[in-house]
């Protein structure tokens, strides 16, 4: 029972930094059509930014290491504002500068200025924030928890995550069901054309998701970098990789299939590899995971949960 147990929290924590990356690249993608490569180079941009502040307060060591922690979550949270602020007004202009501009182009092109931004921002990172590949990443606190009593510790910093993820998550569906904001980019993302027609804002909507989605993207690097104790501007790589997967698995039709997806993904990469260990072939679990979905795209192109579109002619 301790091994299932200790399967599904970890699942879980490495879904709280999955979801909010994934729900990024879902939002841009329903709203303006474009698959975003540069979502973890968003967020690399904001857990840089709040290394920063945070070395402005004079609380890291000299060296920069990335062991350097706060055991004072109130030092941290302006500076994750700062940081999610700074992502957030990237995405911003990025829409409003670039997007705007290229709304009718093809999906390819859309793609290859994502793949544009990526190059953009590994060069202006380090002209901004100094030629250092590795900064301080800061935890919430260092202590851990028992879990129920079983003998399984789990860092604190972990589960703040993913309770944070989890009110964001589940804040973000809430509005966008009963607000009028929700339902203005679930009109965009039905058919732009038409909620323009309609009286919609549909550029205020794209920019403003692609705003939602930095800063979303730059608390998901946060998280995830002081998690592992390292932030370097690849660190995000895997997490971006992973958000993409979980994508197609569930379907980018719908909002919820990407995150259905990303928890099924992390499922995976935790419990295949706990079950081949017996046999000496751990190595092996992530070509199991990615063949699966290859074979569950094969018989579902669209996902498990997604959605055919029909287009009238």
């Amino acid at each position: 029972m301790i091994p299932i147990l200790n399967m599904i929290t970890n699942a879980l924590i490495t879904f709280s930094f999955l979801s909010l990356a994934t729900f990024g690249i879902v939002l841009i993608f329903k709203t303006s059509t474009t698959t975003n490569f540069a979502q973890g180079m968003l967020g690399i941009l904001g857990a840089y930014t709040t290394s920063y502040l945070i070395d402005q307060q004079g609380v890291s060591d000299l060296t920069g290491l990335p062991s350097v922690s706060i055991n004072n979550p109130l030092t941290l949270i302006l500076p994750i504002l700062g940081g999610m602020l700074v992502s957030f007004i990237a995405g911003y202009l990025i829409d409003v500068v670039i997007f705007r501009n290229a709304k009718y182009t093809n999906a390819a092109t859309k793609q290859i200025i994502t793949m544009g931004l990526v190059i953009v921002l590994t060069g202006v990172i380090p002209l901004v924030f100094g030629p250092t590949t590795t900064r301080a990443s800061f935890k919430f606190t260092e202590s851990t928890v028992e879990l129920f009593n079983s003998g399984i510790f789990i860092p604190a910093h972990r589960l703040i995550t993913l309770a944070i993820s989890s009110v964001i998550i589940i804040g973000l569906f809430l509005t966008l069901k009963y607000t009028k904001w929700g339902l203005a980019v679930r009109s965009v993302a039905s058919n732009e054309r038409v909620a323009g027609l309609m009286g919609v804002n549909t550029n205020r909507i794209n920019a403003l998701s692609w705003g939602i989605a930095g800063a979303l993207g730059a608390l998901s690097a946060i998280t995830y970098t002081a998690a592992i104790s390292s932030l370097t501007i690849a660190a995000m790589t895997p997490m971006q990789i992973d958000a993409f997967y979980a994508s197609i698995l569930g379907g980018f039709s719908t909002f919820y299939g990407p995150l259905i997806g990303a928890f099924l993904l992390n499922f995976g990469q935790v419990g295949i590899p706990m079950i081949l260990v017996k046999y000496g072939l751990a190595q092996w679990g992530n070509v199991i995971i990615y063949l699966a979905i290859m074979l569950i795209v094969l018989l579902k192109p669209n996902g498990i949960f997604g959605k055919k579109t029909m287009k009238k002619v």
